[in-house]
C-alpha cells in the first residue's frame, strides 16, 4: 500500500517472487474480497500506516501489517512494533534483507493465526450460550462454587446445574477447567455474548427476579 505507484510496483514486484503480490494505492482498492490470509506492507509516510491500521481494526479482520520507509530511524521501528505490527521493512533493500524479513513473518504469523483461529472458535461457541448461561460461565471463571453462583446471581442451585450442564454441552466440553479455557480465549464480558431476546438486563452480582 503506497500512494507513490512507483515505490509500490517497485516493492510488488519484488515480492511476486515469494507469492502473489498486487500494488495498491488504499486498502478501499482490495473491495470486499479479501483472502483467508495475507500480509500487508503499506508506507510509513504520510499517514498511511495509520490509516491501514485503522481499516484493519474496524472491519474486525487481521492480517500482519509490515511498514516500509528508506531510512526509518530506529526509535520509529520501536514505536510501530509496540502498535503491533509484525516487522518493519527498509526500503529498498537487497533480496537476501527482504527473503530474512518474509522468513520473520512466516514463522510469527504462522504462531498468530493459530490463535486467532482458537478465539475465533471459543466466540463461536460462546454465543451459542443465552445471557444466563453467560452469567453462570462468567461467574464459574471467578472462581465461584456453583453454590456461591446461586447466592450471586438469585438462583436455585438446581438451576445453577441445569446452566452448568447446558454450558458443557453447546461449548462442546467435559468440564469447567475447558469451559472456562475457552472464556478466556475471549472477552467474556463482551456485550455481544449478551445480545439473546431472553436477556432481562442487570450485572453479574446483582440479585434479580429469575423463575428457580
Amino acid at each position: 500500500v503506497d500512494t507513490d505507484a512507483v515505490v509500490a510496483n517497485s516493492l510488488s514486484r519484488s515480492l511476486s517472487k515469494y507469492g502473489y503480490s498486487f500494488p495498491v494505492a488504499s486498502l478501499e482498492e482490495v473491495g470486499g474480497d479479501w483472502p483467508k490470509e495475507c500480509s500487508i506492507f503499506v508506507s510509513d509516510n504520510n499517514g498511511q500506516l495509520d490509516e491501514v491500521i485503522d481499516f484493519i481494526r474496524n472491519r474486525g479482520i487481521f492480517y500482519p501489517i509490515i511498514p516500509f520507509n528508506a531510512k526509518p530511524s530506529p526509535l520509529r521501528v520501536v514505536e510501530t512494533i509496540r502498535h503491533g505490527v509484525m516487522s518493519y521493512l527498509d526500503w529498498p533493500c537487497s533480496p537476501e534483507r527482504l527473503s530474512a524479513v518474509l522468513e520473520s513473518i512466516q514463522d510469527t504469523n504462522d504462531i498468530l493465526f493459530k490463535r486467532q483461529s482458537e478465539r475465533v472458535r471459543a466466540l463461536s461457541l460462546l454465543k451459542t450460550l443465552t445471557p444466563r448461561e453467560v452469567d453462570v460461565l462468567e461467574t464459574i471463571s471467578l472462581g465461584a462454587t456453583s453454590k456461591e453462583v446461586a447466592t450471586r446471581l438469585g438462583i436455585s442451585l438446581k438451576t445453577v446445574e441445569v446452566h452448568r450442564n447446558n454450558i458443557f454441552s453447546k461449548l462442546k466440553v467435559r468440564n469447567v477447567i475447558q469451559a472456562v479455557r475457552l472464556a478466556f480465549e475471549v472477552n467474556i464480558h463482551d456485550a455481544s455474548l449478551r445480545s439473546s431476546s431472553n436477556w432481562r438486563g442487570g450485572r453479574v452480582g446483582e440479585k434479580q427476579q429469575y423463575g428457580h
